[in-house]
């Protein structure tokens, strides 16, 4: 199967089964039998189209003037976004390619119609989006972004800083290491890292972040040794706000694959981490992480936070709860397209029952962590503001992020700050008079 053809499949598989294009790829790259420049190929095929699909729909609608089957029209989005897109790849090998492609499913006459509408693109004027008057469709259609989050974020941001957040979200994010402190000292660990032949550097956004690039850092002997974890850097930021302890009790309470709660673990010297969440197959996840970076004071166990009772007291919760994900489009692209309005005001209801129920099994003078991966003020200021006027007990607490030089009890991190994934943080205190 070639390059191109895989991708097709790969892109049916997100588009029509809501597969996540990470693990459908990550497959792909593992079983597939693909030269190193195939896989760089696959992936930006993939992941390109995901990330301009509404920009490419709007390109090649003129031409088509047939009816055509879904697959079709997904073929030709693959192929635009290469035409558009990829300047190392010839036109005419990208338009051979996808006719015959289309000749091995769909016969003759498939093919013909997928030659006809790509040749025709070429000859022709394609649409020009900035022509476009209203701000909200020419955004949309610009940065691929479904129109009405992009009206929901004129309401809280500007003309400018939404088009700089929409721009931000379509740019390949930075990887991030996140040090296991338990193991290693940041320096040693990016000089084994050089060693090995990776492009790494201290990062200065987070005193245990290693910026890195290469998707093979897995493959190293520092990875398999359990000397770091991959985490994006605006998720580390959450152990700044929790601020461990040496000996807390401490409850991750929607964990998978339980980033937050091991850092947490890594930043204490005799404390406990409990690592929950509601999915069986997930904590299968979180032991074999934890595992691979050698801890031991954990406990994993499924349990829905909404309802779970957990039976003790802890001194610090987190709850990085379940969210639209809008921040973390750049790795996911296909999460801007599954969600609507509907299933904002859904997760909001979720997420202040998560928070109701796990409020009650935190310490008085307990610290309380919220945190999404998404950019949506219902999920994020709304929920925290509601919780806290729901319970006396409850009070804003302050936190710092010294890279955004931040002080305050919540932070919205928009994408384009420092070109991390978008996330927001809020901390809670418990008085110790309830």
């Amino acid at each position: 199967m070639t390059v191109r053809a895989l991708a097709l499949e790969l892109y049916e598989e997100v588009i029509d089964n809501k597969a996540y294009s990470n693990i459908v790829l990550n497959d792909a790259l593992r079983f597939e039998e693909l030269k190193p420049e195939d896989k760089g190929l696959l992936t930006e095929i993939l992941y390109g189209t995901l990330q301009h699909k509404l920009t490419l729909e709007y390109y090649i609608r003129p031409f088509i003037k047939t009816k055509l089957r879904r697959w079709q029209r997904y073929l030709l989005l693959l192929s635009v976004y290469q035409l558009e897109y990829l300047d190392r790849v010839p036109d005419f090998a990208v338009i051979n390619e996808a006719v015959e492609i289309a000749k091995e499913r769909g016969g003759l006459q498939a093919g013909k119609q997928i030659n006809g509408i790509l040749r025709g693109y070429l000859r022709g004027e394609k649409p020009v989006i900035d022509d476009i008057q209203n701000d909200a469709a020419r955004l949309s259609l610009k940065y691929s972004m479904p129109k009405w989050l992009v009206k929901h974020w004129f309401k809280h941001y500007s003309l400018e800083e939404t088009e700089r957040m929409l721009s931000s979200l379509n740019e390949k994010p930075q990887m991030y290491l996140r040090v296991n402190k338990k193991l290693v000292g940041r320096d040693n660990l990016i000089e084994m890292l050089k060693t090995e032949g990776y492009d790494v550097r201290e990062s200065s956004l987070h005193p245990d972040a290693i910026e890195f690039n290469g998707q093979n850092i897995t493959h190293s002997r520092s990875y398999k040794d359990g000397f770091f974890a991959i985490q994006d850097v605006s998720s580390m930021f959450v152990n700044l706000a929790l601020e461990p302890d040496d000996d807390d009790n401490i409850l991750d309470a929607c964990s998978a694959p339980g980033g937050k709660g091991l850092h947490a673990l890594e930043s204490m010297e005799d404390g406990f981490v409990s690592l929950g969440d509601v999915h069986e197959h997930k904590i299968t996840l979180i032991d074999n992480e934890a595992s691979r970076l050698k801890h031991a004071n954990y406990d994993a166990f499924v349990a829905d936070a909404a309802r779970h009772d957990y039976g003790q007291q802890f001194d610090r919760i987190i709850v990085d709860a379940p969210c639209s994900g809008l921040g973390v489009v750049k790795r996911k692209p296909e999460i801007k397209y599954e969600r609507n309005e509907e299933s904002i005001n859904e997760l909001v209801e979720l997420q202040l029952e998560i928070l109701d129920n796990v409020k009650k099994y935190l310490k008085p003078g307990g610290v309380l962590i919220y945190s999404t991966c998404t950019i949506h003020q219902l999920e994020n200021e709304n929920v925290a503001y509601t919780f806290k006027k729901r319970h006396e007990d409850i009070e804003f607490d302050d936190f710092n992020i010294p890279a955004f030089n931040f002080t305050g009890p919540y932070r919205q991190i928009l994408p384009y700050e420092h070109q991390t994934d978008g996330f927001f943080i809020a901390r809670f205190k418990k008085s110790d008079s309830k």
